[in-house]
């Protein structure tokens, strides 16, 4: 999503980061729209991130095109993401899928922000990241499920769009409003588990 300085939803989804995040997690889903009057499915992706145990906020969303992770990586990397522990993908369409891991994985191989790894969602669930214990992940991959399935109600909902324009406001606003509940259980200090990245 592009950034218009005059545009509340789209100034959110261009916040500015944090530097280093220990999770990463990237979903993917369709939004029916209309172009020229005719229905069209529309593949847009999300990210969901942790940067310490319970503390979390969502990236951004983006249209999910052919070669859409570099410009993911550039908007994150712009909005001052430096190093992310690791990239979790959600179950996508397979390799041909605009985020798949094989995408990513190319992708960030001289790429900014530093990532460490890139996985399926399914390969994480069980294990710990450095300085993050698996529980935790746990609780991050599930909220961020619940977050996930709610916009898809949502974007279904409200289908179809009137135009791409239109679904892209819904999917902000959406996930403006989802946002701040993800800081309902953070203390009052962040503890940093992100260092190790």
């Amino acid at each position: 999503m592009q950034c218009h300085e005059d545009h509340r939803t789209s100034s959110w989804l261009c916040r500015a980061l944090c530097r280093r995040y220990a999770l990463v997690h990237l979903a993917e889903f369709d939004a029916l729209g209309l172009e020229d009057g005719v229905p069209r499915r529309r593949t847009w992706c999300w990210a969901f991130a942790m940067f310490a145990v319970d503390e979390f906020e969502v990236l951004g969303a983006w249209p999910a095109d052919t070669g859409a992770v570099q410009p993911i990586i550039g908007d994150l990397r712009d909005r001052g993401v430096l190093s992310i522990r690791v990239v979790s993908i959600a179950e996508t369409k397979g390799p041909t899928s605009p985020i798949s891991p094989e995408s990513w994985a190319i992708a960030l191989r001289d790429a900014k922000p530093r990532v460490l790894e890139v996985v399926g969602s399914e390969s994480i669930s069980g294990e710990a990241i450095e300085g993050v214990p698996s529980a935790a992940i746990r609780s991050a991959l599930e909220r961020a499920g619940r977050i996930h399935h709610g916009l898809v109600r949502g974007a279904r909902s409200r289908a179809p769009f009137a135009s791409a324009e239109a679904a892209s406001e819904f999917i902000a606003g959406w996930l403006q409003k989802a946002d701040p509940r993800l800081y309902e259980v953070r203390r009052p200090t962040r503890s940093v588990v992100a260092h190790a990245v």
